[in-house]
């Protein structure tokens, strides 16, 4: 269902559209979660540092593409808020084509590159084989899996977060389902695995289309608006583009802290991998919020409303600093040590590492907050350039840690915190200028409208 986002409570409307978010992000971490234990019941340990050892690459080649795509429904989010409804279907047909051309390099150029940039990462041995089997069938996932990258965030756009909820059910099930096909009935360690989220992959993109075809008749273009225009894809690469490089540039930073850690041992890879699975869930706690907010401003921005995109986003900077409270009183709670046990079973010192790393990352919550809420502020104003730089910042502090403390691994866990600390500092100084040059603009063009208005008022009468 289409919702206007221009209208009511920002907060609740956030608040309600985020939680709708979450659900469908919660189903899918659990879904997840099991697939890992899966892999470690039913593969071993090593598989999933050899998951883990994989993800930096499989992340960048994600955020090189789908991530470049991300801009698509920040235009049609600014149009369906400006009313501009045969604007929306002339990019919707220009996005598909973007799809295409930008997802197909992507898959040839990452299968050739995919063993020689596991080695270079100096993945571990014992586990390089794993990795590689595992990162091949990911990336044959790509094309299958485009049309949900696509079309999950256009139903955000548009305000819709019920469709992309149970879509998301129905996706995750199916992993769960496939993965246990692969890994227990027909046990193909950890292709199996990959092999699972392939097959799920493909059956949310084929329901997603249907559903796409059935209900979003606001983006169905025909043949007028399925002309291709060089104008629409420039703008569609000028907000995508940039987005592309800040997430690319950043995983490229996680990447290079990859390397150090893997030469610290299969234990170390672990223990970080297990970490993950819980720094995951803050991932998602503001993630979800950091979408919300990105498709309520850019609805507002459309709409010529940027007091209250602005009022927005001060809202969900509260709100996410509240969440970050609650994730670091768990961690300092222990908790998270009995989830790492029943991976591992009682392997202390997978598990001290385990604790160590998710202590140290989540610590620096207020950070993370503010990264992910301005940052969001300044793409729906699109603002991309600096999202490169803050891109940039995180690459520099990621790489000088693991250049200068890569024999020893408790400093390589503050590299994260670091990336963050410069960002954050970075988005506070910048953000409330961005904001308030365009709220200036808005104020100006009301002004010039009023004038003009009564321009004509004053004609009208002159002429009684």
């Amino acid at each position: 269902m289409v919702r206007d986002l221009t209208k009511g409570s920002p907060t609740r409307l956030i608040t309600s559209f985020a939680l709708t978010m979450l659900l469908a992000n919660l189903m899918n971490y659990i879904y997840n979660f099991t697939d890992s234990l899966m892999v470690g019941q039913f593969v071993n340990p090593d598989a999933l540092g050899a998951l883990s050892a994989a993800s930096p690459f499989i992340m960048l080649i994600n955020n090189l593409s789908f991530a470049t795509l991300s801009g698509i429904s920040i235009v049609i989010g600014q149009q369906f808020g400006a009313k501009d409804h045969n604007g929306m279907k002339r990019t919707m047909a220009n996005a598909v084509y973007l799809t295409v051309v930008i997802i197909g390099v992507a898959t040839v150029l990452s299968l050739i590159v995919c063993r020689p940039i596991l080695e270079a990462m100096n993945t571990p041995p014992e586990l390089l084989d794993m990795s590689v089997i595992y990162t091949i069938i990911i990336i044959l996932a790509k094309p299958v899996s485009a049309p949900t990258w696509l079309l999950s965030g256009l139903f955000r756009a548009l305000g819709d977060t019920k469709t992309p909820l149970w879509i998301s059910m129905v996706n995750g099930f199916g992993n769960v389902v496939f993965n246990f096909i692969f890994l227990v009935v027909f046990p193909l360690g950890i292709a199996g695995a990959a092999l699972g989220t392939l097959c799920a992959s493909l059956t949310g993109s084929i329901v997603y289309l249907i559903v796409f075809r059935r209900k979003m008749h606001l983006l169905h273009f025909g043949k007028q608006e399925a002309a291709f225009s060089g104008a629409i894809v420039k703008r569609l690469l000028h907000i995508g583009v940039p987005l592309g490089l800040e997430s690319s540039i950043t995983t490229l930073g996680s990447l290079m802290l990859q390397v150090a850690i893997n030469g610290h041992g299969a234990t170390a890879v672990t223990g970080v991998a297990l970490s993950g699975k819980i720094m995951s869930l803050a991932w998602i706690l503001f993630g979800v919020f950091e979408n919300a907010l990105l498709a309520f401003c850019a609805q507002n921005i459309g709409a010529r409303q940027i007091e209250r995109a602005k009022h927005g986003v001060r809202n969900t900077l509260l709100i996410e600093f509240a969440l970050g409270g609650v994730v670091l009183l768990f961690t300092l709670s222990s908790l998270d040590r009995f989830v790492y046990m029943a991976f591992v079973g009682n392997d202390a010192e997978i598990i001290q590492y385990a604790h160590m790393h998710l202590l140290t990352q989540i610590s620096f919550f207020p950070c993370i907050a503010m990264l992910y809420v301005w940052r969001a502020g300044l793409k729906s104003f699109g603002s991309t350039l600096p999202t490169v730089l803050c891109g940039v910042i995180e690459l520099i502090a990621r790489i000088t840690v693991s250049v200068f403390f890569a024999d020893n691994l408790q400093m390589l866990f503050f590299a994260g915190p670091m990336a963050w600390v410069g960002t954050s500092i970075f988005l506070a100084i910048l953000y409330p200028i961005v904001s308030n040059r365009e709220l200036k603009k808005e104020l100006a063009l009301r002004e010039a409208e009023q004038a003009a208005l009564q321009k004509q008022r004053d004609e009208a009468f002159s002429k009684i």
